[in-house]
């Protein structure tokens, strides 16, 4: 028998491809949309901005591990608890914010926005289609709170990701809305 000739092949350097990428430009603050959300609802923007450390940590736990990369909060909503409010009354508004393709690739046909944690607030998902690098598009989130779904000193965060839905990789920051209640 002949003897098999083995040959050794250098391992060849792989360039991982341009994946999408995000992130945050602006954020505006929180717009009630009717007149009764806008007596009780009190935009904290103490809270706005990059989420980092501890609190980026605590975020992440629980998440896709896809999401443990950047998360940005985009506002919190203090809404009384006790007399000044109902049991069960909803709280609608919206929030405004630009995102920018900081990548170098443009984003997927499939791209959309979607919930991932906590309450959707009504907004379970936003499909956003392509963005090319480089190029920014304001997003609205009209978001309704449930006063019932709120307690007192306590803050309820919820985070939607980008996320292709054709392959389900999530790019991006994670974006949160926390509510918090109050004794006015």
């Amino acid at each position: 028998e002949q003897a098999k000739e083995e040959t050794m092949v250098e391992p060849q350097h792989i360039e991982a491809l341009p994946r999408p990428s995000a992130c945050v430009l602006r954020c505006e603050p929180f717009t009630a949309a009717t007149e009764a959300a806008q007596a009780v609802l009190f935009d904290d923007d103490s809270a706005r901005g990059a989420i980092a450390g501890d609190k980026l940590q605590a975020l992440l736990h629980g998440l896709p591990a896809a999401a443990a990369g950047a998360a940005f909060c985009l506002g919190r909503a203090a809404l009384p608890m006790g007399a000044a409010a109902t049991e069960d009354a909803s709280v609608p508004f919206s929030v405004s914010f630009v995102l920018q393709n900081d990548g170098a690739v443009a984003w997927p046909t499939s791209a959309a926005l979607v919930h991932i944690a906590g309450d959707d607030f009504g907004f379970p998902m936003l499909e956003l289609g392509p963005l090319g690098a480089g190029e920014a598009a304001q997003l609205v989130m009209d978001l309704t709170v449930r006063s019932r779904n709120v307690r007192h000193g306590l803050v309820a965060r919820s985070a939607w990701a980008l996320l292709d839905t054709a392959n389900g990789e999530i790019f991006g920051p994670v974006l949160t809305v926390e509510v918090v209640g109050f004794s006015p």
